[in-house]
């Protein structure tokens, strides 16, 4: 059999309120709490509803991508505090037009467009990012993604015409980032 098989985790820059927020969640529940069973008794309610915002919300402050390239598709899950794990998307490479590293030139022709974007990158500037652009449907999407060689390689030796290593623009004419589109 030749499936190739890779996987690779991304870990997503900490938010920096992260802390703060998690913090402030656990007292107010605390507070609600305590006061609740000592003083009005209605506030149970409100720390009722505390402790499930707190476990429906407060991991998703922590997340790490993986992807998962195999033969022709690439899933990415998104894991929220190294406990839950959900799909974040599926892509079917056969419908991707290009796989480029970001700045590069044939990104231009798609700089215009009004293009869904997902980013599924860490979030540090100084790491090496791509873009893949695809046909998801009814849409094309920009996905940013930060994968390792190999993933890189085995989406080139399938792909080879769509995909470019180098980034061989400035990134004043590079194609928008994040925020732009």
């Amino acid at each position: 059999m030749n499936d190739i098989y890779i996987e690779w985790l991304v870990e997503r820059k900490p938010n920096p309120m992260a802390g703060v927020i998690r913090v402030a969640a656990y007292i107010l529940t605390v507070f609600f709490a305590a006061t609740g069973f000592f003083i009005a008794f209605p506030l149970l309610i409100l720390a009722a509803a505390m402790v499930v915002v707190d476990y429906i919300f407060l991991p998703k402050l922590n997340v790490e991508y993986e992807y998962l390239y195999m033969q022709r598709s690439l899933t990415i899950d998104s894991i929220f505090s190294k406990e839950k794990r959900k799909n974040a998307a599926e892509y079917d490479l056969d419908k991707m037009e290009i796989f480029a590293a970001e700045g590069a030139d044939r990104l231009s022709e798609y700089k215009n467009r009004n293009l869904r974007t997902r980013d599924f990158s860490s979030g540090y500037p100084d790491r090496k990012r791509y873009v893949m652009i695809i046909n998801s449907g009814k849409e094309m999407e920009k996905v940013i993604l930060e994968p390792d060689e190999r993933i890189v390689d085995a989406v080139k030796a399938v792909y080879p015409s769509k995909v470019i290593n180098t980034s061989s623009v400035s990134s004043a004419d590079s194609f928008p980032s994040r925020g732009s589109l």
